[in-house]
């Protein structure tokens, strides 16, 4: 089901039913600012299996989590004052973070380090659905592992027919994948180069 849905301007039936999906462990596709994402409610670890099974994807394979701030990433991450400074330049954009997990996050989403992905989307729809639930939402590209990113909504639907509950319409998108940059210990480390432009230290711009 392809839905249209503001997050500044929602319209209250539309939004009942995305609340609802989540919390009764649907899985929905949606858009960011890189790609469509795809995601579920964090705590559901039956959703988030279904994810991995819809996407084919290794279990051994993490996926990253949405935070909407930085008091919401300091719940699930572990900030240092280091990290924080990069983060702050950074964030709302098209990053992943990788840091040091914490206890609550659940295991199926870290990685063997005990570490985990975060993101803050610059696109009001991704931080739109953890305002909804209150916490964050779990984020993947909305496509089957190993095959080509989908960049319209009506490819998803196909794509995925029924196994996906719902596709909020963010139009064409045709993007990059965020730049992945593990900050952990204190140290800066590029794990993948993308959207987001990243130099550091920060007076070599």
């Amino acid at each position: 089901m392809i839905v249209e849905w503001d997050p500044k301007r929602p319209r209250k039936k539309i939004t009942e039913l995305i609340k609802n999906t989540l919390l009764e462990g649907g899985v929905i596709a949606y858009p960011t600012d890189t790609f469509y994402g795809m995601g579920c409610d964090l705590f559901n670890i039956k959703a988030i299996r279904r994810m991995y099974q819809i996407k084919r994807l290794d279990s051994k394979r993490p996926m990253s989590i949405i935070c909407s701030d930085f008091k919401e990433i300091s719940t699930y991450g572990v900030i240092s004052d280091f990290a924080f400074n990069i983060l702050r330049g950074c964030l709302p954009g098209p990053y992943t973070f990788v840091l040091k997990a914490k206890k609550i996050m659940p295991k199926l989403l870290m990685t063997e380090k005990k570490e985990v992905g975060i993101r803050v989307p610059d696109h009001p729809v991704p931080i739109g659905l953890t305002h909804l639930l209150e916490r964050p939402v779990i984020n993947t590209s909305a496509r089957i592992a190993g095959e080509e990113i989908l960049t319209d909504p009506k490819q998803i639907e196909k794509q995925f027919k029924e196994s996906v509950d719902i596709i909020i319409d963010g139009g064409i998108i045709i993007g990059e994948p965020s730049t992945v940059i593990r900050l952990v210990d204190d140290k800066v480390e590029v794990l993948r180069e993308g959207k987001g432009v990243f130099i550091y230290p920060p007076h070599q711009r």
